[in-house]
């Protein structure tokens, strides 16, 4: 199966997905090798590093409108939350049950 990367905003980078190039920091040190598998807790710190963007794999037999078409539709997920809780009470129960909601949604599962 032929595998070739592209690089795609961090805000649409799902869990288990595969960095496809090394990740450096600005003097050039790895801070990720090639082939990673992303968990929600790697995407949280690069973010905090001031990273936008991963070069990450894509299966040969999935075009990039697909990776596309599924980045938007999780993104879409993302924001009808906010228009469901908009009128919540932010209290504890509801603020689980959104944190819950929220990490089925981005297929976080520890």
């Amino acid at each position: 199966m032929n595998k070739k990367h592209r690089y795609v905003p961090l805000e649409q980078i799902i869990p288990g997905t595969v960095l496809a190039d090394e990740l450096l920091d600005k003097l050039g040190h790895v801070l990720l090798p090639a082939g990673t598998s992303l968990t929600p807790a790697i995407l949280k710190a690069v973010a905090n590093h001031n990273i936008h963007h991963l070069s990450i794999t894509i299966d040969h037999d999935q075009s990039e409108d697909e990776v596309h078409a599924d980045a938007e539709n999780k993104a879409h997920q993302l924001q009808r939350l906010e228009k469901i809780f908009r009128h919540a009470p932010y209290e504890k129960p509801t603020e689980t049950l959104r944190t819950y909601i929220e990490r089925y949604r981005r297929n976080e599962t520890s």
